[in-house]
This record gives C-alpha cells, structure tokens and sequence, in this order.
C-alpha cells in the first residue's frame, strides 16, 4: 500500500491525497473542485468511503467521478451515474425545503481498499465558504493535504488557522492572487476519554469573506456591527402585525404591573399559538418570513418565531432583539476577534431592568428566561439598530446544576423493598427529564421508567411530575416502587445497598501513555438521603466506611448511619468543570473508582438469636 507505518498506526483509514481548490470569480460566482483518495483499512473506516454533495439553487452540481481499487492498487470499477442517489435532506420539523444531496458510496467490504473521487461544484453566494478541514474527525491520518484559494488581488480572504505549523505559500497569476496551505504525513489523532474536541487538536482554517453577495444583498464580514447591519438590512419592515395581533397584545398585558410580567404573558402566548415548522427556500434559509405568517398560519421556524416575537414586544412597548446563535449540545465555541458565519439558530433577547431575559421562541414547553444545554453558555450575535454586537449567553455553573434525592424506603421479610422516590432536578440537570415529560405519552413515560431505574427487578406503582418555571427551572419526581429481591440472604446475614437509584456508573481504565489534557465539560452537585426501615432481630456485622475525597476533578462524600432498625446513608456529589494536564488522567480514574466502588457497597447484617 506504500503507506508509512506510522499513518497506519491507530488508523481506521489513511487520506492518501486531498487537494480543495476554491476560486472566487466573483461576490457572485464561487467554484469549488475536490478531489480525494482515501485508503479504508478496516471495517471502521468504512464511514470514510462514501461521498455526499449538497445542491441547491444557490448551489450547482458540476460533476461527480469515483473509481474503486483494491488493496494492490487496482483499478475495480469507476462509479455508475446511476448509482447516485439524489434525495431530500430530512430534518425533523422541516416542510418545505430546496436543499438536496447527492450521495455515492461502493460498499466494498474487502480490505484494505481504496476509493478516489472528485467533486466539482459552484455557487451563486459568497457568504459561506467552505473551511479547510483535513482532518474531520479521529482515527484518520493524512498522507497530503492542500487548500488553495484563488482570488483578485484586491479581494480581503479573512482566515483564521489553527495548529498550522506553515503559513500559506502566496503566489500570483497576472490579476489574481493565489494562497496555499498543506499538510503531510500527518498521523491519526486517537480517541481518548475526556480528550479535547477534534478542533483544537487537528490542523484546519477557518474563512470568511471580508465583503460578500447572497440572492439581492450585499454584505461585510469584516465585523460583527458590519453583520448586524446585513441582518437588520435583509429583515427590515417584517415586524408588521395584523390589526387583531396588536389588539390581543394589549389584552394581554391589561393589568400587567411590570415588563417581566409582560415578557413572560406574551412568550406564553407564542408557546400556546404557535408550533416550529422548517421553511428554508433559498435566501429564506437566512431571511426571515413576515411576522403576518406566523398569524397566518400558525408556525414558522427559528427565524420567524423570533421575529414574531420581537415584533409582539414591540407592539407591548418592550424593546426585544433578534439574535444568531450556533445551537447544540456539541456547538464549537468560535473566537469572539474574528467575525464569521458560525450560527444555524436564532433566539429572542429581551433588555429588562436588572438582567436580560432569553427565549427559546421554536419550544412550546421552556421556561421563559432559560437556554439550557443548548443554546446556554456560548457567543451570540445580537442584531441591533447599531449594528451587530457580540454577547454571551447565560451560562449554568455548579451550583445552578442540582439534583437532590430524599428515598423513604421498608425492607419486608422476603427481601423486597418498598421504596418512596423524591428526585429535584434544576437546571442542566433538568433538560433530559424536562424533553421526557413533553414529548412522551403517559404509557412511554412509564415504559421508559420501568426499564432505567438504577434497580435490577422492580414495579413501578406511581409516578408524578411537578415543574416550575424559572431561570433555573426546577423538576420534581414522585416515584413510588417495589424492588424485588432488593436484599439478599444467606443463612443468618442480610446484605444491603443503602445507595437506591443513584450510582455511579462511569468506569474507565488507566493509561500510562496518556496523549491529550482532560477536558471536564459537566459541573452539577448531587445531594441524596435514604432511610430504609428493616425488619427487627438484626445488628450490623459491617458497614461501608464513611468515604470524603476531596479532588480537583469534584469532591465526593457518603456516611452510614444504623439505629433503631433504621439505615441512614447520605451522599454528596460535586463535579467540577475544567482542563487538566494529561498526567492527572490516573487520578481522575482513581476518583472516579472510588465512587464507584463506594457507591455499589453492601452494609452486612447479621440475625440475632
């Protein structure tokens, strides 16, 4: 294969030659020529073997070649036209939507292979061009790489590069202007538990245009005002409202004593009367629609349920802001000194007196004032008069992240357990119950809670939830259940876990060759109490020591009480979020054992004469 072993070494495919040529004609034309060889070595590269093309009226496939060759490097068989699939990118939520893919892959399954294709591709918009990025995700080395983008001379190609150890090579050709950049002989980057994302650790570039052209608009990248003015530009006069509109606001606030009254009656309106539906069309993908379609018809999607909702408060005499967002659990942080198109989502921010209210305008079920895992804790563009101006999210810290537990529980005599489950969730550690509750039916509710209480064999005869509305929202969980076999007996011994439901299950192994730093990402704290009632006639023979660790990565306590036939266990969990040297890895695995092992121990009883 001629590959270096050392790009076969923790490898499950070998990029043999990647070359991205981009050429700006214009604010109005882009083309785009790929052109790849990449090596598969074993079953988990096959995901590398394929390739996918979006297209859509701003995009035009060009052509699309691909030939197969075996593990000696023979010719097996070059792609059919008709074996690419041409279908509709499904999103849930989405309707109406012109963008398409176009997919191919030869589903070889003999290894090691090879796949080559080549991908030609232009655009009418120079806002989004595409990144350098030759290393997309783990397990693949890079034997050569290279992205060369050609422009006029006077054109301003904004990049931003990082862990690029060579700049790129500028050259000219008569009026334009010519930059390359490129790598080799670059291994794969292993996965390792708690490592940093592929991002900071792989080379890629980040561009953006200086100045750029979509559908009838012109725009700047050059900063975050210039951005702000292109959006306030592309959604002026979309706030109107229907007559009736403007009346129902002032029904609603009648009465109302403040501006936090007014929000929250109002965002309650948009959550009850509206529902998210995708409509991208063309340059609709960033436009919004009119505020009047969303009376129309009774939804819209993120961009129109917020300008909606901007245009509500207006109507209420509440000055609200429509803002860009890059949404998602996993969303990379983007630099706040170099002004690009990092956002898929928009949101509602709303200046009051003392704090600033954010609202989630595509839920019908969040709390007004929360973001969550979702949209919490990162930039945000917000879209003002003035232009565009940077500003951060709420972000969720240790003590907002709460889970709290209080279990009453009675041991009868045939082992089973009798068990009363009070859960508090706020916050972060509240999202996952919180999606549960709103998008299952009662019967799937009680299906999942029958399969993943921390439990090996029990009923589940109740259950009831309460929520409360907030910044930092808050779930309770009333679950009454009997565990079967929950204590077990051997001669004249009772063995006990006094830890119901709540226990640590993350194991991980030691590493003495530890590449990466440790990035925590979780900070949350964990309070649990259980009193379990057991039968007369027993004394302890032995309990689990009391435990306290104090470590960088949390801390972690439980005590053990025994009197009147009554077991009281308490437990506290704290996590800290942060970045760690690589050498500590052994001890967050020791820290994480210790709980582990404290967690899952028996308190042994013995029977009395």
């Amino acid at each position: 294969m001629n590959i270096p072993a050392q790009l076969v070494k923790n490898s499950n495919a070998v990029i043999r030659l990647q070359e991205q040529v981009i050429e700006i004609h214009s604010l109005g034309k882009i083309t785009v020529k790929d052109r790849r060889i990449v090596t598969i070595l074993n079953a988990s590269g096959d995901q590398h073997a394929y390739l996918v093309a979006g297209y859509s009226k701003m995009v035009s496939i060009e052509k699309i070649d691909g030939t197969l060759f075996d593990a000696a490097g023979n010719k097996i068989r070059s792609l059919k036209k008709s074996e690419i699939k041409d279908e509709n990118y499904t999103i849930s939520g989405q309707m109406i939507d012109d963008n398409r893919y176009k997919y191919h892959n030869f589903y070889h399954r003999t290894y090691p292979y090879t796949v080559a294709y080549e991908l030609e591709y232009s655009q009418s918009q120079s806002l989004s061009i595409p990144d350098w990025t030759p290393l997309r995700t783990r397990g693949v080395s890079v034997m050569q790489s290279s992205y060369t983008a050609i422009m006029d001379k006077d054109y301003q190609l904004r990049t931003r590069e990082y862990n690029i150890s060579s700049p790129a090579v500028i050259s000219n050709n008569g009026s334009r202007k010519i930059l390359k950049w490129s790598i080799s002989n670059h291994p794969a980057i292993v996965g390792e538990y708690a490592a940093p994302s592929i991002e900071e650790l792989a080379p890629h570039i980040t561009i953006s245009p200086s100045t750029f052209r979509i559908d009838d608009f012109n725009g700047s990248l050059s900063s975050w005002e210039d951005y702000g003015n292109f959006y306030a530009k592309l959604n002026a006069g979309r706030d109107q409202l229907p007559e009736a509109t403007r009346q129902k606001v002032k029904q609603l606030i009648e009465g109302l004593k403040n501006d936090e009254e007014k929000v929250k009656t109002i965002y309650h309106y948009l959550q009850q009367t509206t529902r998210y539906v995708g409509v991208q069309l063309g340059i609709g993908g960033l436009r919004t629609f009119p505020a009047s379609y969303v009376v129309e018809n009774g939804y819209g999607d993120c961009k129109a349920l917020s300008n909606y909702m901007v245009a509500l408060l207006k109507e209420a005499g509440i000055k609200a802001h429509y803002v860009l967002i890059g949404a998602g659990d996993d969303m990379r942080e983007f630099p706040a000194d170099f002004p690009s198109d990092n956002f898929n989502h928009i949101v509602c921010a709303v200046p009051l007196k003392n704090d600033t209210m954010w609202l989630e305008c595509t839920s019908q079920t969040k709390a007004a004032g929360y973001m969550g895992s979702f949209t919490g804790n990162r930039n945000a563009l917000l879209v003002t008069e003035a232009g565009g101006k940077l500003v951060r999210t709420p972000a969720y810290k240790k003590d907002d992240n709460q889970f709290w537990s209080k279990v009453t529980a009675t041991l009868e005599t045939d082992g089973s357990l009798r068990a009363s489950l009070i859960n508090h969730y706020q916050a972060l550690c509240s999202d996952d119950v919180h999606a549960r509750i709103h998008h299952y039916s009662k019967e799937e509710l009680q299906k999942y809670l029958k399969k993943n209480i921390d439990l090996p064999d029990y009923d589940l005869i109740s259950f009831d939830y309460k929520e409360f509305e907030g910044k930092l929202p808050v779930i309770m969980e009333d679950l009454n259940i009997i565990a079967h076999n929950y204590a077990q007996f051997s001669g004249k011994r009772l063995f006990i876990l006094p830890n119901i439901g709540n226990r640590w299950s993350t194991k991980i192994n030691t590493d003495t060759a530890r590449l990466y730093n440790i990035e925590l990402s979780e900070e949350r704290i964990e309070n649990d109490t259980v009193h379990i009632t057991i039968p007369p006639g027993y004394l302890v023979e032995s309990k689990p020591k009391n435990v306290d660790l104090k470590t960088p990565f949390g801390s972690y306590n439980s005590t053990i009480e025994y009197t009147d036939d009554k077991i009281i266990y308490h437990r506290r969990l704290e996590l800290n979020k942060g970045n760690f040297k690589a050498n500590a890895y052994n001890d967050l695995v020791a820290f994480y054992d210790n709980i582990y092992k404290s967690d899952n121990s028996r308190i042994v009883f013995k029977k009395t004469e």
